[in-house]
């Protein structure tokens, strides 16, 4: 009778966990041979432009998260790590001001985010940055997975952010678009449009789709003070989108349009441009999802 005890059964046991502003414990099962970790950092929140009567830009997109993701022997892990999945940050509510960062998630072997203890982070010490008035924010930086001194028991690969999309000026009026699936499995948020001269507005920036999987676009607010749509996506494949911008408000009165809320790991729209303030779009809470090979 042959022996096939050395080989992996295929069997897959995933394990998905969620934002709580906590650490979550994940214990290793039974007969676990190998272990596969997609760490996703949390997106960063829309901008928005200073409020005025007159002529105003309008807020920039937040970046999206960082992503590591990793291979590890199970027998070289103990029987219980540690996860802290990084929160999306707060769209802006105030004049001229920034969204929040996109916090990073982590996966240790303590309830401790110190070097020393990691497996690893989705991003280095620099978290995504939400947008501001008139610019996107900028994507986190590529994790540094040597520096996480446990990452060296397996096989990662780290991703940066995507920036955040700008808004529109006072001239060129429209808010930057942003593409699903470009360059990476997440988006930052798109920029709103501006508020121009006479009454003008401009629209907010749309997530365009050329991709069999992410079919459908994001469309930013088209018409005056039109809020900006929040971003979608799957679990299998996983990607997914940012929000889209909100559009002007024309006249002297009036809120510019909310920013769309990002999916997990994707960017918040900026708001169009207004004379009220009002809401920019969430970034997307980050993911942490452990498969088991048995």
């Amino acid at each position: 009778m042959l022996d096939f005890s050395h080989i992996p059964s295929q069997q897959l046991q995933t394990t998905t966990f969620y934002a709580t502003g906590n650490f979550q414990t994940w214990n290793k099962p039974r007969n676990a041979k190998f272990i596969e970790i997609f760490c996703l950092g949390g997106g960063a929140g829309g901008g928005q432009g200073t409020v005025s009567v007159g002529t105003t830009g309008a807020g920039g997109g937040g970046s999206s998260g960082g992503i590591v993701r990793g291979l590890i022997p199970a027998f070289l892990l103990p029987d219980t790590l540690y996860i802290l999945v990084g929160k999306g940050g707060a769209g802006s509510s105030t004049s001229a001001t920034t969204g929040g960062v996109g916090n990073i998630s982590y996966v240790s072997l303590q309830p401790s985010i110190s070097e020393q203890t990691l497996i690893c982070k989705s991003s280095t010490t620099t978290p995504g940055a939400g947008g501001a008035a008139g610019g996107g924010g900028t994507g986190p930086t590529v994790s540094v997975v040597s520096l996480s001194a446990f990452g060296n028991l397996g096989l990662f690969t780290a991703i940066a952010g995507v920036n955040g999309a700008a808004g529109g000026t006072t001239t060129t009026g429209n808010g930057t678009n942003q593409a699903s699936l470009a360059t990476n499995i997440v988006t930052g948020g798109c920029g709103g449009g501006g508020k121009g001269a006479a009454g003008s507005f401009g629209q907010g920036g749309s997530i365009t789709s050329a991709s069999v999987i992410l079919t459908t676009p994001v469309l930013g607010g088209l018409v005056d003070g039109q809020e900006g749509n929040g971003g979608y996506g799957t679990l299998q494949p996983f990607c997914g989108t940012g929000g889209s911008g909100g559009a002007g408000r024309s006249g002297t009165t009036g809120q510019g349009g909310r920013g769309g809320d990002g999916w997990y790991g994707c960017g918040g729209g900026g708001t169009g441009g207004g004379s009220v303030a009002t809401k920019a779009g969430n970034g997307g809470d980050g993911l942490v999802i452990i498969t088991v090979i048995t």
